[in-house]
Order: structure tokens, then sequence, then C-alpha cells
């Protein structure tokens, strides 16, 4: 099963987005997110697959948690990535 890891701000790479922006309902012109980013869309479609993804929170010093999501602050990942599931998507958030 082909992987896919999110992790720009870990590699520290952001990739800019080549294609024309996509068009809503009323011909504006609707941003459309990175190569390297999911839409809110993309992740609804993701967890509620048949082996939903894991959400991973890399955030420092958060106050509240994501529901759900693994918290690994950004500089432990490196020595936690035997919590990380090699059976499904990872998303990884952080701000």
């Amino acid at each position: 099963m082909r992987r896919r890891f999110f992790l720009a701000t870990i590699l520290g790479v952001a990739l800019a987005c080549t294609n024309a922006p996509a068009q809503d309902a009323g011909g504006a012109a609707r941003p459309q997110a990175p190569p390297d980013r999911v839409t809110v869309e993309e992740l609804k479609s993701l967890l509620a697959g048949e082996k939903p993804a894991l959400v991973l929170d890399v955030r420092y010093g958060i106050e509240t948690k994501i529901r759900g999501a693994l918290h690994v602050q950004l500089d432990q990942v490196g020595s936690r990535l035997a919590e990380l599931p090699r059976d499904r998507e990872i998303v990884t958030y952080c701000s």
C-alpha cells in the first residue's frame, strides 16, 4: 500500500502549487491546497475510509488537543517512529 506522509514542516520543504486556481460556482477563483497538504474534504475522506488515517499533531505547547489525534512534539518524532502505524495513512498537523 502506498503511504503518504504529510511532513512538509518536518522536512522544511514548501512546494508551490503550479496549477491554475479552481473556480467556485460563481466563477471566482478558489485557492487550492499545495501538493504537500490536504484539503478539509480530502481529510474527511481519509478519516472515513476503511482504515482511517492517523492524525499526527506535532505542535509545541498546545492547550487544546485534537480529539483522536496522536500528539508527538516535532522534535520527538524521530525517536518515536515506532509508535506510528505502518498500515495507515498519516496526516501531520502543525501550525
